[in-house]
């Protein structure tokens, strides 16, 4: 028997993980001549509603962004992941008092 909502808060955590490389691989490349950024596809492919769904890195449409930016973007990951364990975290206490009652 497999949850959905462990499913997809895995899905979504791995993708953080990948964002987090791609950031940190942008930050270090920042100053690099034709460097062109990399950035997570996972979002886009929730919005299809494709079947498979699996973050994976690819190569921005922009060709480079700021190191301003990249740490925003790396801010703003690093919340959504401690959401996710947040939420990972009450669904497990949640099935803990189920199967404790």
């Amino acid at each position: 028997m497999s949850d959905q909502t462990i499913e997809w808060i895995s899905l979504a955590l791995d993708a953080t993980i990948l964002r987090q490389t791609a950031i940190a691989n942008n930050i270090a490349n920042a100053n690099t001549t034709d460097y062109q950024t990399m950035e997570v596809n996972f979002e886009q492919q929730l919005a299809q509603s494709t079947n498979e769904v699996r973050p994976f890195l690819q190569l921005s449409e922009t060709h480079s962004s700021s190191i301003d930016e990249q740490l925003a973007l790396s801010v703003k990951n690093s919340t959504q992941y401690r959401a996710l364990i947040k939420g990972l975290n009450q669904k497990f206490a949640l099935m803990k008092l189920a199967l404790q009652s």
